[in-house]
């Protein structure tokens, strides 16, 4: 493992722990090692084997590769980010579930033909600016 991606390993086990909520001692419960030895891992002052490793994608359904490749704050900030929705959106949502059923069809319906008529709104722009 190159320093970089060990650096990165070792902000992403902080992350995914912080993430999940849980106490070193019980990821390292459940990974099979003791609560010294994860914290060493997390404070960069250990490399992992490669079972650890395995253990540490297994418990928290990341492929091996993507702990020490990926920078799972920034994915997990994006995730989060599509996740939240804005105002008008929330908006909508209440709105929407207070409606009966045929009215929510209804609503779909009408949706569906405004994003028909925005994507000729745009096919005609791109037309006339050619």
């Amino acid at each position: 493992m190159e320093i970089h991606e060990y650096l990165r390993f070792t902000r992403n086990l902080v992350v995914l722990r912080k993430a999940s909520g849980l106490s070193q001692e019980a990821i390292a419960s459940a990974i099979g090692i003791c609560r010294a030895s994860y914290s060493q891992l997390e404070q960069g002052l250990r490399q992992p084997d490669l079972n650890i490793l395995f253990s540490i994608s297994d418990f928290y359904h990341i492929a091996p590769d993507a702990l020490i490749s990926c920078d799972i704050q920034e994915l997990l900030q994006k995730f989060f980010t599509q996740q939240n929705p804005g105002k008008e959106e929330s908006r909508l949502l209440k709105l929407y579930k207070r409606l009966s059923e045929s009215s929510k069809g209804r609503l779909l319906e009408r949706a569906e033909e405004l994003a028909q008529l925005e994507i000729l709104k745009k096919k005609q722009i791109l037309q006339t600016e050619h």
